[in-house]
């Protein structure tokens, strides 16, 4: 993340309010800011703040797993905000379910009626699919991704770190190989909020960059591809076909039924709720297709994996490492560090 001045102080408070104990270091890997935020930053105490030129947001999570020096990375991003107990929880669901990676649901933070109708259009089915990690309610469970995530750093480095190829997806796309090295486990009670995209236009950017990202996922990965994903292809597919206009009907009608849902319980943001479910869509679509289509040019991220520290450029990450002195060792593990990370990614690299 780069240039959010306006959102680091809030995303480093709620670090600094967290309840777990001995908190070594931050780090905030900054993607070459220009508005102040990195000095913004570095005037909160125990931060550091490193530098990340290639501005995105897998090349600043690589950054960070090759400067810290705990054991367990808690990543956070930049709009989001944990609650007080978020970093014990994380812990404590490592502990407790043995998994490789662990996190909670999205929990969508809004202000104006533009803002809500765009939260409630991410949250909504219609809008945001059917991911578990989308729902707020439901018991522990192992499942395919979470948000944002927990895990042993050493785990990861031992994975290969991020995949570079990845900027937007790069989660999943770690998600899908750690679900064969010990799973990823869903807890509700890891609880933060994310502040959503203010306008249709970013909004179209966020989701377009999703969809490219996940059209590299795919490439790397075929198995994957979920029944969810194929939804929307499969819609915009069936309008070149001569059912095209009941198609469009049945999609006209069942946005306007949710639509009227959500006047229901707030008129005003409801107009933006039916704009933004097509703009997701029709970003999401067209940025699967475009990252789906022939390249000349692929990137190789094998070059651009986590590095020592002394080799590694950085990006916007915020690193928090902090020392276990209660909890008991993981039998998996046989290891007591644990490191809280903060991740902040460049506006135009990465979602959130």
């Amino acid at each position: 993340m780069r240039d959010v001045v306006g959102e680091i102080d809030a995303c480093l408070w709620s670090i600094e309010a967290q309840s777990y104990p001995s908190i070594i270091e931050v780090l905030v890997v900054d993607g070459c800011s220009s508005d102040g935020t990195a000095q913004r930053a570095a005037a909160h105490p125990g931060v550091t703040v490193l530098a990340n030129p290639r501005r995105s947001r897998p090349a600043a999570l690589n950054v960070g797993l090759a400067a810290a020096r705990g054991e367990v990375v808690v990543r956070v991003d930049a709009r989001t905000r944990i609650e007080a107990d978020y970093v014990a929880r994380c812990v404590e669901a490592l502990q407790r379910s043995g998994a490789f990676v662990v996190g909670g649901p999205m929990r969508l933070s809004a202000g104006s009626a533009r803002e809500r109708g765009i939260a409630a259009a991410m949250a909504s089915r219609l809008g945001g699919g059917t991911a578990a990690f989308r729902r707020d309610h439901g018991v522990p469970r192992f499942t395919d991704t979470v948000y944002l995530g927990a895990y042993r750093r050493t785990a990861v480095l031992e994975l290969g770190g991020y995949d570079e190829d990845f900027g937007g997806n790069e989660d999943a796309e770690l998600n899908h190989r750690a679900r064969r090295a010990g799973g990823v486990y869903l807890d509700p009670s890891i609880r933060s909020s994310y502040r959503v995209r203010p306008s249709l236009a970013e909004l179209f950017v966020q989701y377009r960059r999703y969809g490219r990202a996940r059209a590299g996922t795919l490439r790397k990965h075929p198995g994957s591809l979920s029944a969810r994903q194929l939804a929307i292809p499969a819609f915009l597919a069936g309008l070149l076909s001569p059912h095209r206009r009941v198609l469009l009907a049945a999609y006209a009608s069942g946005l306007l039924l949710r639509t009227a849902v959500e006047a229901s319980s707030d008129p005003l943001a409801a107009p933006m709720f039916a704009a933004a479910v097509p703009t997701m869509h029709v970003a999401w679509a067209v940025g699967l297709l475009e990252g789906l289509a022939p390249s000349p040019r692929r990137p190789r991220s094998a070059e651009r994996r986590a590095a020592p520290a002394d080799d590694q450029p950085a990006g916007r990450f915020v690193l928090g490492i902090v020392e276990d002195r209660s909890v008991s060792e993981h039998p998996a593990s046989g290891r007591r560090r644990v490191v809280k990370a903060r991740r902040e990614w460049p506006n135009d690299a990465g979602g959130g």
